[in-house]
């Protein structure tokens, strides 16, 4: 029976010491080093390291937290039947609508409130595919409400399944993503040190649109002297003439103008004229969209004037590849985005149909490029070109292959945590722990001698179990600072449980003079105690672990390991040590 004890003992020592190793490893040598390695045999090795050790938290090594928002006006507009999609009139009028109906609302009665002021039967009318011919007509309008609820909450789920896969495609370890309400996300990326393009890759829409640019001179002239407030900002509008940069209103009128330049510092200027709503009625089929900026000119920025209607979309195309020109092209070493169309003859003929016209390509409204259609394109296949950085097409790629998301989505909150706060938080928990840890081995060794040793050795190895609980990859656990509050207090349990056996022996001795009686009485009826206490602990950790979120679940999960190697360190490897001394050793009678 006692070497059966010592198997188990010594197995889960040596399971332990194996499982923290990678933990070990790679905390002390790469934790922290913003290392780029060129043999990628040697990265991905590190890598595979990583995904072995301890996962810390936000707090502990730094990040980002999001609350993001879907734009329920947006969801509104893009859940429209087909047929009522290029109704721009329509849709702008009920968007205007939409929005002010917003204001008035929560995201839980915005739904409710749209049926209560606006017209039912046009309701009904725009989402009727979602109408089933056996409902009948008196309750079409209780059936669509409910279907429009329902489907709100099927697509903030794939919001989050879209934008786990994009964030994975960043090489994120465990990233947090989880909704709240009825319209929100929270994430939690730790580690990641590209903040921003980590929000870019999350919030960006991924709507990929073709869109025919107007490119007549009389065309832009005639729609920019319908805007209200255009004479503010007609001497911000460029055009390059192939040596300098000449106001628009002095060029040709006979010149193609597949675009104009603004000088970066008045693209806020012109964007207001555009967005400004006494100008929304004279863009109800048309639309200014700016380009990237810098793509051309250092300085300025691209504006591109556009059919809203959508020749082709981000649906109607497959297998979008980040690649590189190579070496022997013109343009080689610049990255650019391959992609084929599901449908090749579609984009067969609108290259067929608008030969010498500019064909816009945007995503998420910026337009990448506008390339001239010279002839018809057949095979179905395309280019997205635009000096696009490695990660820049990276993300794009990423973007398009997660799919499009299915309403804008806005950033209602974030929080940032420098990885040198994480740091600071590390090195003060790991202070923290060594502080209780000496003090304690001072007080049992003074206390109880040479059993106080024994009850310090049980410590260490309960706190031995919880790391390496923790570091297992299919336990999936990360640590967190209120992880580290929770293995603090577990060393005090972890104590305690002994001071109770300890306390029992005492008490034993004055009862019973065999030394064997005594160690078995004092462990038998300590152990009722024990597991009386413990068990309320753990029933308020599982509590905390059932409605807690984010780092309350961590400290739940710390705390209940922590319960459950205490309680086999104190009652089962201290009494297999003591029943080994004793095998061994004749002891008449017991010193504590």
């Amino acid at each position: 029976m006692l070497y059966f004890r010592w198997f188990i003992f010594l197995g889960l020592t040596i399971l332990s010491l194996f499982g923290i190793k990678p933990t070990i490893d790679y905390y002390s040598n790469h934790f922290g080093k913003n290392i780029t390695y060129e043999n990628e045999n040697k990265f991905n090795e590190i890598q595979n390291l990583k995904d072995k050790s301890l996962t810390l938290g936000l707090d502990l090594q730094g990040g980002v937290h999001m609350v993001l928002e879907l734009d329920l006006v947006d969801l509104l507009i893009n859940l429209i039947n087909e047929e009522y999609k290029n109704d721009f009139r329509e849709l702008k009028t009920y968007e205007s609508i939409l929005k002010k109906i917003h204001n008035e609302s929560t995201s839980i009665t915005f739904i409710d409130n749209v049926f209560t002021n606006y017209d039912n039967e046009t309701l009904v009318n725009f989402y009727s595919d979602f109408i089933p011919n056996s409902i009948d007509g008196s309750q079409e309008s209780e059936y669509l409400k409910n279907i429009l609820k329902e489907k709100l909450t099927t697509k903030l789920q794939s919001s989050t399944e879209i934008i786990r896969n994009r964030i994975d495609a960043m090489g994120v370890t465990e990233p947090i993503i989880q909704t709240k309400g009825n319209n929100q996300i929270v994430i939690e990326i730790a580690g990641i040190q590209d903040t921003s393009r980590a929000e870019s890759l999350i919030k960006n829409t991924g709507k990929l649109e073709f869109k025919l640019v107007k490119d007549n001179y009389k065309t832009w002239n005639k729609k920019l002297n319908q805007l209200f407030g255009f004479s503010e900002i007609e001497q911000h509008l460029l055009v390059f003439d192939g040596n300098n940069m000449v106001e628009f209103r002095n060029v040709p009128t006979n010149i193609l103008v597949p675009y104009t330049f603004v000088h970066n510092d008045f693209v806020y200027n012109v964007n207001k004229i555009f967005n400004d709503n006494k100008n929304s009625t004279q863009l109800i089929d048309s639309e200014f969209l700016w380009g990237k900026t810098n793509q051309e000119f250092e300085g300025f920025t691209q504006l591109f004037f556009l059919n809203k209607y959508v020749e082709l979309s981000g649906s109607e195309i497959k297998n979008p590849r980040a690649q590189q020109f190579p070496i022997e092209d013109m343009n080689s070493g610049q990255w650019y985005i391959s992609l084929e169309f599901e449908n090749p003859r579609d984009f067969e003929e609108i290259t067929d149909d608008n030969k010498g016209k500019f064909l816009a390509i945007v995503l998420d409204n910026e337009v990448k490029m506008a390339p001239r259609i010279n002839q018809k394109i057949a095979g179905g296949k395309a280019q997205i070109t635009g000096n696009f950085t490695k990660n820049e097409a990276k993300d794009i790629e990423a973007i398009l292959i997660a799919g499009e998301l299915p309403s804008k989505i806005s950033v209602a909150s974030k929080l940032q945590v420098d990885a040198s706060l994480g740091s600071d938080s590390i090195n003060n928990g790991y202070k923290s722990i060594i502080i209780a840890l000496v003090s304690i081995f001072i007080f049992m060794i003074f206390y109880y001698k040479g059993f106080g040793l024994l009850a310090n050795f049980a410590m260490t190895l309960n706190l031995l179990f919880i790391i390496a609980f923790l570091s297992n990859p299919w336990i999936n656990a990360t640590l967190s600072l209120p992880g580290i509050a929770g293995m603090i207090l577990t060393v005090g349990m972890a104590i305690d449980a002994n001071v109770i056996i300890f306390e029992r022996i005492r008490e034993e001795m004055s009862k019973h003079k065999n030394v064997m009686e005594i160690i078995e009485h004092s462990y038998n009826r300590a152990f009722k105690t024990i597991l009386d206490s413990n068990l309320t602990t753990l029933i308020s950790a599982g509590s905390l672990y059932l409605f807690g979120s984010g780092p309350i679940k961590g400290f739940a999960v710390t705390l209940s390991m922590g319960i459950i190697c205490s309680m086999f360190t104190a009652i089962f490897v201290t009494k297999t040590i003591i029943l080994t001394y004793l095998k061994f050793r004749k002891v008449q009678k017991i010193k504590i």
